[in-house]
């Protein structure tokens, strides 16, 4: 095991502490279902070190390889370095199981201080106030906004893997940087909500009594559908669509920032938007663009010692003189 874990890189092992961490949680609370949790990360976890490393020889691309073959090694290539990504939906849809695990007598509890919150800093329920000034194009502007959440996330991590290629076989210089930034932006907004349990004030009859439906076309109609699908009752504060899109927007920052800047633009507006839509109460914003610089900080921290190398790439002089030699002995 320890040969196994002694590759991993940073990216790997803040995935293993989260799953370990939600499996204590649905053991320790003993929440439903929690034995196929308990399963589930124990299968994450033999995964991650089952897989191969980083930089192995079969991630070169041969002279020999046909071309689905040549296809076939991309694409495997790419999924090795972004797995953690695709985690991220079955992660946050376990939150439904594990939101009310230390407050089971009193689910939801901390929605009440939520809207408190929100009218002390701003004279009223922001959800309310910004969607009732609406009309029917801002409300397709706006949940176009929401959308672009899907869009910042996915591009987020093309355009890392992309950045400042040195060669078909290796991800971007930045990449590593990136990746860490966004999943810590999504962990540790995740990581609360089984003791800050809150609903969005769209859940609230009481709140949603009398207010305007929204108008739009398309992209308010593909929102309602989605969240329709999707939607986890308790994961709202710190939202985890603004710590995500923020932590990665900030990773991206160190080698494109270019790109940054423009998802930048995109992550104000969805940040905007997620109160408008009344899915997010004012302060889970806030809390989330906290949650997003916490998270940039510790993964530049974590990357700080290679941001522009991959782990298996020479530092020093000495080091590419010994890689050469045993290459060549090998």
């Amino acid at each position: 095991m320890a040969a196994r874990t002694a590759s991993w890189m940073a990216l790997d092992w803040v995935l293993a502490s989260y799953v370990t961490f939600v499996a204590l949680v649905a053991v320790v609370w003993a929440v439903p279902r929690w034995p196929y949790i308990l399963g589930g990360h124990g299968a994450i976890i033999a995964g991650l070190l089952l897989l191969p490393p980083r930089g192995a020889e079969w991630e070169q691309a041969r002279v020999a390889d046909s071309r689905w073959l040549s296809a076939a090694r991309s694409v495997a290539r790419f999924l090795r370095y972004t797995y953690p990504a695709l985690l991220l939906t079955p992660f946050f849809e376990e939150v439904s199981l594990t939101v009310n695990a230390a407050a089971g007598n009193a689910p939801y509890w901390f929605e009440h201080y939520l809207f408190n919150a929100d009218r002390t800093l701003f004279g009223g329920t922001p959800a309310v106030m910004l969607s009732q000034a609406g009309n029917p194009v801002l409300d397709e502007v706006m949940h176009a906004f929401y959308f672009s959440y899907f869009l910042l996330i996915i591009g987020g991590v093309v355009i890392a893997w992309n950045g400042g290629r040195q060669g078909r076989g290796t991800p971007g210089s930045g990449f590593h940087t990136a990746m860490t930034c966004m999943m810590l932006g999504f962990f540790l907004s995740y990581v609360w909500y089984p003791f800050l349990p809150a609903r969005g004030p769209w859940e609230h009859p009481d709140v949603m009594a009398g207010l305007r439906p929204f108008g739009g076309w398309v992209f308010t109609r593909v929102i309602e559908v989605i969240i329709g699908g999707a939607a986890v009752s308790g994961g709202c504060f710190p939202s985890a669509h603004v710590s995500g899109a923020w932590a990665v927007t900030f990773g991206l920052h160190a080698t494109d920032r270019k790109a940054a800047l423009w998802f930048g633009v995109l992550a104000t507006g969805l940040s905007v938007a997620c109160v408008y839509t009344r899915y997010h109460h004012a302060v889970d914003v806030i809390a989330g663009l906290s949650v997003a610089i916490v998270a940039a900080l510790i993964g530049f921290g974590l990357t700080r010692k290679s941001p522009h190398r991959m782990w298996w790439e020479p530092h020093h002089p000495l080091e590419a003189a010994r890689a050469v030699f045993k290459r060549d002995r090998d």
